[in-house]
């Protein structure tokens, strides 16, 4: 991850407050953080900042400084330790063993692959698969690489090939070496001992015995030898002919040729096969200059389907994969591509190999992309259309027959519903409505007893889901059963009293913060970015300025935000330019 030089675009001093919300942050995912741990690594009295990086790669991830050391990497979703906190907390995350050689070699860049790890039981962890795990030597405890891993901790006991780690950072990388930061020793400690039998039966159930290969398969067929195999002995008279052996030869070269153009012009016919064809001619032509992570579906739909040919038909469903990430795990397995876990549910493409032999062997012509659609008016980050409805739940059935339990209506088909069932049951006054059983039951009065609309209307809605119905542009709907947030605008002070304006909650509507950042940055002529602070759980717009007035008519005006959905929307109007 800092392998690579990296650009800072922001270093903010953290509060008190945000402190002990990084604090609660770090015991709340991990569990053997225990307060005594997090007060060492994050104390209340600390020098401790927020530093955002943008990597090599065009990803923004957060490191927390605390008194010039970098203490924790926020990649979003998640936290990882750097090898500074775990040489005060060594307990933090999992620990497995390599030999003192492989440090330098992952050091220097190639990744840790399983016939480095050293699986002696007193000091193997249970893990599964996409945790933080860490790595030290057999001659040192302290922690010298932590990264993701690959394979789980019984898939590594059974397996003797392939790489187990991705790495997020190891020590002597360019974070360690940043001159902002103190510079420290790596400490001589004692390594950490496990429960063998704890360990051993964890893993029991998540083995997946299976034949040892290599990472790369061997392009040349190999020739087992036959033990006590019959020789024929040819005859004294007949000349020695070259002939057969030309043709042996001739046959090995052509299954060699065979195995290096398994995926050349002749397209596999199979399902698993045209797969696995589309991928390598994906990676063949766009891995160079492929953005990471890429996300699952989109490297199906966008990318997979673009290369297949046009008289097939692509469709994992068909093959014995069934599912997109199986087939994923498997080309993982064979050392082609890295894939991990990047939201809750959500996979992405995070690495691939473009030395793989298979890559390099792999001939595909370009794929037939249409022609770019010619681009519209509409604004770049447009978002869906937003109402709210109401579902109709058990306590309100009967009042909406024939429609079903979670049919979602408006506030006016609600009252709309209301005033044909008074009419057809006479219940009808001037202003109000005379109560029957049902709906005296569901307001809580008296049968026969007179309510007005507007009461009887707001009981009827009280009893019903409140839902929120947003329409895309391409015609999809999506109901979601809750009232969403309202986009929420808030004016801070930074140091140097300088204003800076946070908007929040943008992404819940459908927008897309990088591409609406960079329409304000544009328009408004002030420096524009997506942050995140320390405890929240999602990405704000910052704008510096005090620009709400600018934003709340950009949203409204423009994108066709409803009012209601933007707090303080008439105040920002109104507010002078």
């Amino acid at each position: 991850m800092f392998a690579k030089p990296y650009k800072l675009k922001s270093n903010n001093t953290l509060k008190n407050s945000e402190k002990k919300q990084l604090a609660q942050r770090i015991q709340n995912e991990f569990p053997k953080a225990t307060e005594e741990k997090v007060k060492d690594l994050v104390p209340v009295k600390s020098n401790s900042s927020c530093m955002k990086l943008t990597l090599h790669s065009g990803d923004t991830v957060g490191v927390y400084v605390v008194n010039g050391v970098p203490t924790m990497i926020d990649l979003g979703e998640k936290l990882v330790p750097t090898v500074y906190a775990l040489w005060k907390a060594v307990d933090l995350v999992p620990t497995i063993s390599v030999n003192s050689l492989v440090l330098s070699k992952v050091q220097g860049g190639a990744p840790l692959y399983a016939p480095g790890v050293l699986t002696d039981p007193s000091r193997f962890p249970h893990f599964p698969r996409g945790a933080v795990i860490a790595v030290c030597t057999s001659d040192n405890g302290a922690a010298g690489i932590v990264g993701r891993a690959v394979i789980s901790s019984g898939d590594l006991l059974a397996t003797s090939m392939g790489v187990c780690l991705e790495t997020y950072h190891v020590l002597g990388d360019l974070l360690c070496k940043d001159s902002k930061f103190t510079k420290l020793e790596r400490p001589k400690l004692n390594p950490i001992c496990y429960n063998v039998t704890e360990a051993i039966t964890a893993d029991l159930s998540q083995l997946q015995i299976q034949a040892v290969k290599e990472e790369w398969p061997s392009l040349v067929k190999e020739e087992t030898a036959v033990v006590n195999q019959p020789t024929v002995i040819p005859d004294s008279n007949q000349e020695s002919q070259p002939e057969p052996v030309e043709q042996e030869d001739q046959n090995l070269n052509d299954s060699v040729s065979t195995e290096l153009s398994d995926d050349d012009d002749r397209i596999p016919t199979d399902m698993d096969g045209l797969l696995r064809w589309c991928l390598l001619s994906f990676l063949k032509h766009e891995g160079k200059n492929l953005e990471l992570p890429l996300k699952t579906n989109l490297l199906y739909k966008n990318h997979l389907m673009a290369y297949c040919p046009p008289d097939r038909t692509l469709d994992v469903k068909k093959s014995t994969y069934k599912k997109m990430g199986k087939f994923l795990e498997a080309m993982e397995r064979e050392g082609l591509i890295g894939v991990r876990e990047v939201e809750k549910g959500v996979s992405a493409l995070v690495s691939l190999q473009p030395a793989h032999p298979l890559l390099r062997a792999h001939r595909a012509p370009p794929p037939a992309r249409p022609d770019s659609a010619p681009q519209s008016d509409a604004p770049p980050t447009a978002p869906p259309a937003v109402r709210e409805l109401y579902c109709v739940t058990a306590h309100v059935a009967e009042l909406f027959a024939p429609l079903k339990k979670g049919a979602a209506l408006s506030a006016g088909e609600v009252r709309g519903a209301l005033q044909r069932l008074a009419a057809e049951r006479g219940l009808s006054a001037r202003g109000a409505v005379a109560l029957d059983e049902p709906l005296a039951r569901l307001t809580g009065r008296q049968p026969q007893e007179l309510i007005k609309w507007e009461e009887l209307i707001s009981s009827v809605l009280g009893r019903m889901t409140p839902s929120t119905e947003m329409r895309y542009a391409d015609g999809t709907v999506k109901l979601i059963k809750s009232r969403l947030e309202p986009v929420k605008m808030q004016v801070a002070t930074r140091s140097g009293n300088k204003k800076v304006t946070l908007v929040s909650n943008l992404e819940s509507f459908g927008f897309d913060l990088a591409a609406l950042a960079h329409a304000c940055q544009v328009r408004v002529g002030a420096s524009c970015g997506v942050t995140r602070t320390a405890a929240a759980r999602a990405d704000q717009l910052m704008l510096q300025g005090d620009q709400t007035h600018f934003v709340a008519k950009l949203l409204i005006e423009e994108y066709g935000l409803p009012k209601k959905f933007l707090e303080g929307a008439d105040k920002a109007l109104n507010k002078k330019k």
